[in-house]
């Protein structure tokens, strides 16, 4: 009874205090204000490292020995590992941003409700895919997705839909977001029609089986690249 009134004097008690100035009472009309900053903030060290991508691309096609060649591309390679860590950084912090508007009851721009691709993951994808794929834009309906066929085999079709937008800054794939929590590279190049599907699904979807997605591809036995499913 005591802690509870204590508690109750000093919220009164701070209320009071923040009334004349603004900073509290901004947290309390924004939500989440600190992941959205937070979001902000590794949108902004994106935009930044894939400059220094552009930069040191820029660099090494203007290289002339093999010796500068090989510096350069080494930078390029650094420039990239940067880049996909501040990548996955940003869908960590969209993903806190996501889970604090849930328990504000939903709203807001970054989501509030369960994405089409969540159902997947209750069935074994990594959860941190599907976080990833609430920060993709809603696709256009009725575009062709140019990994079509992978859907078809069984994997999701939500990220074949995904699949169907123009392609992100510096032309990375459009689901490159999926491929850095954790789905397999190939299906992210395949969206951006950098490389082919091959005639076999199994052969890029085999790696999504040992993610954990139960697909019934994954059950086939004797497809290039497949393996029984581990029950």
């Amino acid at each position: 009874m005591t802690l509870a009134l204590s508690l109750g004097s000093g919220a009164v008690t701070t209320a009071q205090a923040s009334a004349p100035g603004s900073d509290s009472g901004a947290r309390v009309a924004a939500p989440c204000a600190k992941q959205k900053a937070k979001v902000a903030k590794a949108k902004k060290a994106v935009h930044q490292a894939q400059k220094k991508v552009k930069k040191a691309k820029k660099a090494k096609q203007h290289a002339g020995s093999k010796k500068q060649k090989h510096a350069a591309d080494q930078r390029v390679q650094k420039a990239k590992k940067h880049l996909k860590a501040k990548k996955k950084a940003l869908g960590k912090a969209k993903s806190r941003l996501k889970r604090c508007q849930r328990n504000q009851g939903g709203g807001g721009g970054d989501g509030g409700t369960d994405s089409p691709l969540q159902p997947a993951c209750d069935a074994g994808l990594p959860q941190e895919i599907c976080d990833a794929f609430s920060t993709l834009p809603t696709p256009a309906p009725g575009g062709d997705s140019p990994i079509q066929p992978l859907c078809d085999a069984g994997l999701p079709q939500p990220i074949c839909d995904a699949a169907t937008n123009p392609p992100g800054p510096g032309g990375e794939s459009p689901i490159q977001a999926l491929c850095d929590a954790g789905l397999p590279q190939e299906i992210c190049d395949a969206a951006n029609g950098g490389v082919p599907l091959p005639p076999d699904p199994g052969t890029i979807l085999d790696p999504v089986c040992q993610l954990g997605l139960p697909l019934p591809i994954c059950d086939t036995l004797g497809g290039i690249g497949l393996r029984p499913r581990v029950i």
